[in-house]
């Protein structure tokens, strides 16, 4: 009997300290919206929690007022499922402090409404992380204005955009290519606010590992690859492996994907199509794949798999061209429905003196 009991009372302390150990890894801070609508009382709760537990759950159905941008660390959540943030400044975004992808890590957002209190939405980066790895945005619904990002990635390695929708507000300009989502380098010029910070964190670093998925994205451009098209001594300076995956992407004035300076890309099961006007100009093209600088010698092993996509441009459908010396290591095209207005035979044009293998098989190509 005593020995029973001895066991008993073994495995009652062993499962409270397994209760309490799984209570500690999974806590997270429940925050109630406020309903102060000067944005001081959710972003001071909001704050508190993440620098205290650095895991918010926001209440479904609930409405969030922000003074200014969320700032995220290492080891950091918000699940936002159901809930709307209306924020006067920014969403949310991280301090860079390091290179080398070390200035924030591990960090999920999941779920909500993001907002501009303006209806025309922000109209620079709402959403933005700089020097970053293992970041992933899940179920957001995100509005910007059209001059603005929704999302803008600098210098981040290892990132999942998934069932995301992000959307362009307010009045198009004709001749915007301001892109939703940003995939961004470090330099002076296209990233000035990382700059601000240290001048060592706009040295021309660049993304890796960056997967876009399951998403719908519309705006001046829908997304964009960037590269530092005004300042020469960056642009040998290229991001390796963008995947796009099972997205509807469109853009309004610009192309609707823009890969720009990448090493290897995955599109697959995509709906790409831009509306621009101007189809005598680059910026009609549906999927735009280029470079403009001198390339590492990575690139003479790329592969830039383009399969099973309809993609509708104006100028081009599907355009790759290498706008220096250095080509393209392989572009393989397979089972793509690619539409030009400029004509059939403009519908999928891989530049031959660019690309040093292609394989092109089973595309269909039509006039728009």
């Amino acid at each position: 009997m005593k020995r029973w009991i001895k066991y008993t009372s073994f495995l009652f302390i062993v499962t409270i300290l397994f209760a309490l150990q799984t209570l500690d890894v999974n806590a997270q801070t429940i925050v109630p919206a406020s309903g102060d609508q000067s944005g001081k009382t959710d972003y001071k709760n909001i704050m508190g929690a993440l620098d205290n537990d650095g895991d918010v759950v926001l209440e479904d159905g609930a409405t969030y007022y922000l003074k200014a941008t969320l700032w995220l660390e290492n080891n950091s959540s918000i699940t936002a499922t159901g809930a709307t943030i209306i924020s006067k400044s920014g969403a949310f975004r991280n301090r860079p402090s390091k290179g080398n992808y070390q200035s924030v890590k591990n960090v999920s957002v999941e779920g909500g409404t993001w907002k501009y209190i303006d209806k025309d939405g922000f109209k620079k980066s709402f959403i933005q992380f700089s020097h970053g790895q293992n970041i992933t945005l899940k179920n957001l619904t995100v509005y910007s204005n059209y001059q603005g990002h929704g999302i803008e990635l600098v210098a981040c390695k290892n990132v999942l955009v998934d069932n995301c929708v992000l959307k362009g507000v307010g009045k198009t300009k004709k001749n915007s290519v301001e892109e939703q989502l940003q995939i961004d380098i470090a330099t002076p010029r296209t990233a000035p606010t990382v700059g601000q910070y240290s001048k060592k964190l706009v040295k021309g670093q660049t993304c890796q590992n960056i997967t876009v998925q399951n998403c719908v994205i519309t705006g001046s451009r829908g997304i964009c690859a960037n590269y530092a098209s005004k300042e020469k001594q960056f642009q040998k300076y290229f991001h390796k492996n963008i995947v796009l995956k099972n997205n509807t992407i469109t853009g309004m004035t610009g192309e609707a994907v823009a890969l720009f300076n990448v090493i290897g890309a995955t599109i697959e099961d995509n709906t790409i199509v831009t509306k621009s006007s101007r189809t005598s100009s680059a910026y009609s093209v549906g999927l735009h794949i280029a470079m403009f600088g001198k390339a590492p010698s990575s690139m003479k092993k790329a592969v830039y798999t383009v399969r099973n996509n309809m993609i509708k441009g104006g100028r081009q459908g599907f355009y790759v061209f290498s706008h220096s010396s250095s080509k393209f290591g392989k572009v393989v095209a397979e089972k793509n429905m690619c539409y030009a207005k400029k004509g059939k035979k403009n519908a999928i044009k891989v530049t031959p003196y660019c690309v040093k293998k292609k394989k092109l098989s089973k595309n269909k190509s039509y006039k728009w």
